[in-house]
Formats: structure tokens, sequence, C-alpha cells
């Protein structure tokens, strides 16, 4: 690769121009790394692409926005979320009572935002367009991935290979930058299927975030702007191809009764999506020059909000090591850095991995008594003991414990 032009020479490329892909790059660009991402998309330009999901931001991740100099841009399209409110659905005995988190208990800001996916995004990638450190190249997909010795190189579909001393894997479960440095993944699937879309609705949301626990899966309601919720409904296959094939009105009607009449009469509906739920995490987080992020390195059901909140820290921390690796001269992609990595995300990784899955299984599987029973206690416990639940608060929405200081309040 000696014969590459200094134009192709990079200090980190990334794969995936994602939430988390994009916010790797904008967070490395502020400590003069030289960037390259590649995608066949950067942001969506205004226009509804398909993509109906939104997206809660925990505080977290809300700090790391903020830090990047994003968040004055997403905040007018967010929606705070004051009260997390579980209610279980699943009509089993014992019977687990309904729980209220209230992040005023934790202080005066809200457990964090939502907002939607593809503004987000669009928000991210407009950012790292403007910034002289980054380069956004459009390709159809990166054709291979090397890691060599002192450096890796990566070969578009159109256009010539580049190198970089770090690869950064932010594209996805089928991850290419996965595969091209050989971490294998451990994969579970559930017999479960997530509808996602938004709605409007005649009673106001009070900013609380309503989690239903359901036989099927859970069913979760996101405050969005005005009298607006977005909404993922987990069911099984069978159901939710039923569903799906509803018209507006008789899905409607559907999701009212699902929802006990929560929200008052439902008016618009969005476009809806659907995709079947698996699990999936890899058993390694770096290898070679490449670290990975976001689904690349763990997809989870959608529980809690942990999905992109834990990508989000993935950024947050590779961003920090390599930067610090930079900032002493040294090689962003050695070995020290790859392995740093890998070791500091582990147990945050896994430890989330673990409770989302058994949550989930808990819900399908809850027929078990002593299971369902555990549920209930422990639920109650919460309600009881103000001390326990503010410490399940801060650890599920603002966790301490090797958080980059990117994800600090500033």
């Amino acid at each position: 690769m000696s014969d590459l032009p200094p134009e192709n020479e990079f200090d980190v490329a990334i794969i995936g121009a994602g939430a988390t892909g994009l916010a790797v790059a904008c967070a490395m660009a502020m400590e003069d790394l030289k960037i390259i991402c590649f995608d066949k998309m950067f942001g969506f330009d205004g226009q509804e692409k398909g993509d109906t999901r939104t997206i809660a931001l925990l505080q977290n991740s809300v700090y790391l926005l903020q830090n990047l100099g994003v968040w004055d841009d997403c905040e007018p399209f967010a929606e705070p979320l004051n009260i997390m409110k579980v209610v279980d659905d699943t009509g089993r005995f014992p019977p687990v009572p309904d729980a209220s988190f209230d992040a005023s208990e934790l202080g005066s800001d809200p457990f964090g935002y939502n907002i939607a996916n593809d503004r987000l995004v669009s928000i991210l990638a407009e950012h790292a367009r403007h910034h002289p450190n980054i380069t956004l190249f459009d390709t159809d997909h990166v054709a291979s991935i090397e890691n060599l010795a002192k450096k890796a190189v990566v070969t578009p579909f159109e256009g010539q290979p580049v190198t970089a001393s770090l690869v950064v894997g932010a594209d996805g479960a089928n991850s290419l930058a996965r595969r091209a440095a050989k971490i294998t993944t451990t994969d579970w699937k559930y017999n479960q299927t997530a509808m996602a879309c938004w709605f409007s609705h005649s009673q106001p949301h009070n900013n609380i975030s309503t989690e239903f626990h359901r036989t099927s899966g859970p069913l979760v309601l996101v405050p969005m702007q005005g009298n607006k919720s977005g909404l993922v409904w987990v069911e099984t296959p069978e159901k939710a191809s039923h569903l799906m094939a509803l018209d507006d009105i008789s899905f409607k009607k559907k999701l009212s009764a699902a929802i006990h009449g929560e929200l008052g009469e439902l008016i618009d509906l969005s476009k809806r999506s659907s995709f079947p739920l698996s699990g999936q995490v890899a058993n390694s987080f770096a290898k070679g020059r490449t670290v990975l992020v976001g689904h690349a390195a763990h997809v989870l059901p959608p529980i809690g909000a942990q999905g992109l909140n834990l990508g989000l820290r993935d950024a947050a921390m590779i961003a920090d090591i390599a930067c610090k690796a930079h900032m002493r001269g040294d090689d962003p992609g050695s070995i020290e850095v790859i392995s740093k990595y890998d070791e500091l995300r582990r147990s945050d990784i896994m430890s989330r991995t673990f409770t989302v899955d058994f949550l989930n299984r808990s819900l399908i599987h809850g027929w078990f008594p002593p299971l369902q029973a555990t549920r209930a206690i422990g639920v109650q416990l919460l309600k009881l003991i103000p001390p326990l639940r503010k410490a399940v608060m801060r650890e599920g929405i603002a966790p301490q414990i090797n958080l980059p200081p990117l994800m600090h309040s500033r």
C-alpha cells in the first residue's frame, strides 16, 4: 500500500453511518484525528425513508450529544421522559404490581429524551458533513477490510482503497468489519416480532413512558412532542403478521384495546414497520485493528431503552481511548487500544445483555410460578424501599462504572 496518495491515508475508518458510527466520527474529529466514514446514506435530508423508530436517549447519551455540540439542534425535536411506568399485563399469578419511576427522585433532570431516529441521524450527519476532519464516502458497500500489522486497508465497492490505523465497525448485526476481523458471535432467536410506528392521541401523555409487560413480550409507549407517542409492540410472528396486514382504523382499534384505552382516542397513525427479534453478542469486541460498536457488537430486544444507549457508550469509550493514544503520539489502532476497549466494554455489554434477555424470557416463559413470584417480589421491593429503587434507577438510566468522560455533564 506504499503507492497510496496521502489523501487516502486516515487515522480512523468507520464502517456504517447510523447514530453510533456518526457519534464516533464526531467525537474523534474533535481531537484532530483524520476520519473517513463509509455508508450508502448519510442522514435522511428531511424525507421519510421508512424508518418509523423513535429513540429514548437516556441522560448520559444526552450529555454525549451536548459534548459533541449537536444537542442544541436535537432538543427542539426531543420530548423529555420524566416518568417510566411498568404495567404487568400478563394476567398471571401472583400478580406483579404496577410500578412508576420518577426522575425527580434522582434530581431535576429527566431520565432522558425521546427523538425520531431519522432526525437524530440526520443531525449527526449534517454535523459530520461540515467538519473538516471528517470525510463521508458514499458507497453501495465496502468490498473488503484487511487488518495488517501496521495499518488496515479498506476497499469500497467504488473507488480506491484507503488505509487507516483503526477500523470502527458500526455496520450492524451482519457486520463486514466483524467478519473481516474474524470475530465470532453468539446468536439466539426469539419467537417474536416487533412492530414500530408513532401515533397521535386525544389525551396528553404527560411525559410518561409506559412499558406493558405482556405474555407475548413488551409493548412500549414513548412520549413524543405534542399529543404523539412512539410505539414498539412485540407479538408472536403470526399475530404480528395479522396486525401488520390490518388497515389503519382496524390497527388503531387493536392498539387501543392493548393499551387499555390509555391516551384516549388514537388519531393519526404513521407508516408501520416490523422486524423479527433476535439476540446477538460478539465474542470479542475488538481484534486486530478493528473495534465493534452498536449492533455490530450487540443486539438486544427493545426493553428498557438499552440498545442505542449501550451503543453510544461504545462510541464514547473508543473515542476516549483512541484520542488519548493519538494525543500521546501513539498508534490509535495499537494492541493497547484494542485490548483496553475490549476490557472496558465487556462488563457493561454482558450485564445488559443478560438482564434484557432474562426480562424478555421471563415474559415469554413466566407461566413458571417461581419465576412469576420472583418478578412480583422484586417489583414490590422496588416500590417499598426508596434507596433500592433509586440505586436501580441510577444503574439502569445513568450507569457510572467505566463511564467515558464524554458522557458526563459539562
